[in-house]
């Protein structure tokens, strides 16, 4: 989308440009013409002397040096503030471009943009033989975090789930949030031993590090995690979806979710029951 824009852009304002040269040649032969004919009706009207066949053409050279050198300045104004306002358009652009590919909430991308690098990602990596790693995440028990302590910490425990995520992944990768409590991340160039390496990552942190910290009062965000990938875990993006999914469903039952949000506290005295165990992902 960005070239795009800067592409517009500068063939609008080389079209804009040109549209200005045209006008101020134009204005520039009119006014050589229109002196010329006023000087020669002089002349040949009005001149007896021989300084005059000379004085009358220099005369009238003034006004017309004015007005070349005029519209000069006129064509050199008019092109900054063309310049600037593409500038701006492409600003805009770029914002509302910002605007449609991210999540308002955790500036991840939002699902449309996700699913649209998913379809081009995986095309590349059939026609180039690559593999291609998806890992979906899912919030355990966001429902009640809400409940307990609101939507407003449960929006914050997001948005800080996000930055983590977006800690641990790279400039090419597409982290998203899909919907409410659902994250998903495109790996390219990354088998099933990497997207697990990822994973074992984000419960490492999350283990650690609350998600919701306030005058005391820490909270702890598990998620469930499940991976599939291209080729070995998918053949298109339904399929890698699908087995996605899945495993990040048998990886919430495995592990026995407590029913209500865990301070930190807690979480700390409690045994881990398969968080890092990659079997059962």
């Amino acid at each position: 989308m960005q070239a795009n824009a800067e592409r517009i852009s500068e063939d609008s304002l080389a079209r804009g440009e040109a549209r200005i040269n045209r006008v101020v040649w134009v204005s520039r032969f009119m006014a050589a013409g229109l002196t010329a004919v006023v000087v020669a009706f002089f002349v040949l009207i009005e001149a007896d002397q021989p300084w005059q066949y000379v004085g009358f053409p220099l005369l009238a050279a003034l006004p017309l040096l004015y007005g070349i050198v005029s519209a000069r300045h006129v064509r050199l104004r008019q092109v900054d503030m063309l310049r600037r306002y593409q500038a701006q358009l492409v600003m805009r652009m770029l914002e509302l471009e910002e605007m449609a590919s991210h999540d308002e909430l955790t500036q991840l991308y939002n699902r449309r943009h996700f699913y649209e690098r998913f379809q081009e990602m995986l095309a590349r990596a059939r026609a180039g033989k690559q593999s291609l790693a998806l890992v979906m995440l899912d919030i355990d028990g966001l429902k009640k975090i809400n409940d307990e302590y609101g939507h407003s910490v449960g929006d914050i425990m997001i948005a800080n789930l996000a930055k983590v995520i977006a800690k641990h992944t790279r400039t090419n990768d597409v982290p998203a949030r899909l919907g409410g409590d659902e994250f998903a991340i495109l790996i390219p160039d990354t088998d099933k031993r990497g997207a697990l390496a990822l994973a074992q990552r984000l419960w490492g942190e999350l283990e650690q590090k609350p998600m919701y910290e306030h005058e005391g009062l820490e909270v702890m965000l598990s998620v469930s995690i499940g991976v599939s990938g291209y080729p070995w875990g998918g053949e298109d993006v339904d399929e890698m979806t699908h087995w996605a999914d899945s495993d990040m469903y048998a990886n919430k039952v495995s592990r026995g979710l407590p029913r209500t949000p865990v301070p930190a506290q807690e979480q700390a005295l409690q045994d881990d029951d398969g968080l890092g165990d990659f079997d059962r992902v």
